[in-house]
């Protein structure tokens, strides 16, 4: 059976006990790893450091010629942007301990973020609207005092008035089975019309394709983890649009406590890049990090288990923990096949559709046409965020463009280099002064990338309520880590979360 929240913050700090003893004496003494983890993402380093720290053997398999996972830096692109896990908050303990632990200087982006809210600028079927013409603008689907809202703060706001219960932390709980309905059947029980709901949700969608296949319960878990960190994300909606309204800045460090409890909001960032935090924490493995190895086949039973990978090679171990994307495990063969509802879980559980282009512009065309460098639209170029890293808030290094869900899907089938030329036409299309000021500098499909086949993992309608108690419950030796198996957090948090959880039920298992 998984174990309860309580029982994993217990497991917790006895891990963190077990850390201080010497226990080297377990580890094998022949050529063999105890466990092997496959993939070097922030699962997979958190497990496989844990485990060597408490003497254990440890051999990393990873797929990719990089480790990080979906923690990927573009290094080549001015300012380095993040392809993968964007930011930190608050709430990211384990993130903050990491990076304490092993080196790695977090920045804290916030002053700089909020001190330049110049706010975006909103295309619907290719026309620039203003936001005060809004309310009354013959586009506009909404209705009552929601007409005022812009498209992407409008899901938030009916979830904030509608959500039907408020214990969001246990937003898995079995009484909450009812709720476990799709986003769209919920919105559509408060009123909401099919237009709302495509301009308001799917349009630039955060979780899921479309609301047809996002759990109700999926987005209170999104939810209770945004107010976790509301200080970091008041100023944002879900869909990482940016918000028309302000926030604080950060106090500065030492300085007395500010009256406004956000004062103190990070987000954070790791300098020179987000993936330098597992590059850091890969050099403090022991043990080896095996690239390109793509796995094909995992056999396990109750005293050992073997990887094999597409060159034919097996590894053989006492344990193996598996941080692969369900979207990806999928193609593996697991033999024995686990239990029903786990296999099932493989097999079904959802992925977002997200590509990614990095654009880079010879000259600041936003000065020219007074407009900002960032977009909300329904096109194409979904959501265009301007890149501001630097110590100067106005110096833009680089655009990214957001293509999620739907939209995702459609560039992606244009393929690499037709995709950039439609990026790039519909760019200048919607913004005419950009024309021929526009490269494209990089472009990623997490969809189509073999090694993650989309980015973060949806419940879809059904799935929390059947399936989540099964994902992460080990089968004979073989464990399973990644953030699909969080249920206390997300992203990167929710990625150490699990591979915290993994390391500690191998150790339980091995004695």
């Amino acid at each position: 059976m998984p174990i309860s929240r309580r029982e994993f913050v217990a497991a917790s700090a006895a891990g963190a006990a077990l850390a201080g003893l010497d226990t080297t004496a377990f580890a094998a003494g022949s050529g063999e790893p105890d466990v092997i983890v496959i993939g070097a993402g922030l699962s997979g380093l958190e497990a496989a450091l844990t485990l060597e720290e408490n003497g254990l053997k440890v051999l990393v398999l990873e797929g990719r010629r990089r480790v990080g996972g979906r923690v990927y830096t573009l290094f080549d692109v001015p300012g380095h942007p993040e392809v993968g896990g964007n930011s930190i908050a608050n709430a990211y303990g384990r993130c903050i301990a990491a990076a304490k632990k092993y080196g790695v200087e977090i920045v804290n982006l916030a002053p700089r973020l909020f001190a330049n809210r110049a706010g975006q600028e909103f295309f619907l079927g290719g026309e620039h609207i203003d936001l005060k013409d809004w309310a009354n603008h013959p586009r506009n689907p909404f209705v009552g005092d929601a007409r005022k809202l812009p498209p992407w703060t409008w899901a938030d706001s009916m979830f904030k008035q509608h959500m039907p219960f408020k214990d969001l932390e246990n937003w898995y709980d079995a009484n909450h089975a009812q709720y476990d309905m799709s986003v769209h059947d919920f919105l559509a029980s408060k009123g909401a019309s099919d237009a709302m709901i495509r301009l308001g949700y799917d349009t630039n969608i955060s979780y899921g394709t479309t609301s047809h296949d996002v759990s109700l319960l999926q987005q209170a878990f999104s939810d209770h983890w945004q107010n976790v960190n509301r200080g970091a994300v008041m100023g944002f909606a879900r869909n990482g649009a940016a918000s028309v309204g302000s926030a604080p800045a950060a106090a500065t460090p030492g300085a007395a406590p500010a009256a406004n409890p956000m004062a103190n909001l990070l987000v954070g960032v790791f300098k020179d890049g987000n993936q330098n935090l597992p590059i850091a924490m890969a050099k403090h493995l022991k043990g080896d990090i095996l690239y390109g190895r793509r796995v094909t086949a995992i056999s396990t039973g109750d005293s050992g288990a073997s990887v094999t990978c597409s060159d034919g090679k097996v590894y053989r171990a006492k344990a193996v923990v598996c941080t692969m994307p369900f979207s990806t495990l999928r193609d593996v063969a697991i033999d024995p096949l686990p239990p029903s509802l786990q296999h099932k879980a493989i097999r079904t559980l959802g992925y977002i559709p997200i590509t990614q282009f990095h654009l880079v512009s010879k000259k600041p065309f936003w000065e020219k046409d007074g407009m900002s460098p960032s977009m909300w639209t329904d096109g194409p170029l979904g959501v265009v965020l301007a890149q501001r890293p630097g110590n100067d808030p106005n110096e833009v290094t680089s655009l990214t463009v957001w293509c999620r869900g739907q939209n995702g899907l459609f560039v992606d089938r244009f393929g690499i280099e037709d995709g950039k030329r439609l990026i790039i036409s519909e760019f200048e299309r919607l913004r005419p002064a950009s024309k021929g000021l526009l490269s494209v500098a990089a472009t990623h499909s997490w969809t189509t990338d073999p090694f993650s086949a989309g980015d973060w993992a949806i419940f879809q309608p059904g799935q929390v309520r059947e399936l989540r108690a099964s994902i992460a419950v080990p089968h004979k030796r073989l464990f399973f880590a990644g953030e699909h198996t969080a249920v206390g957090s997300r992203g990167m948090e929710g990625a150490l979360e699990s591979g915290e959880r993994a390391s500690l039920e191998v150790m339980a298992s091995l004695g």
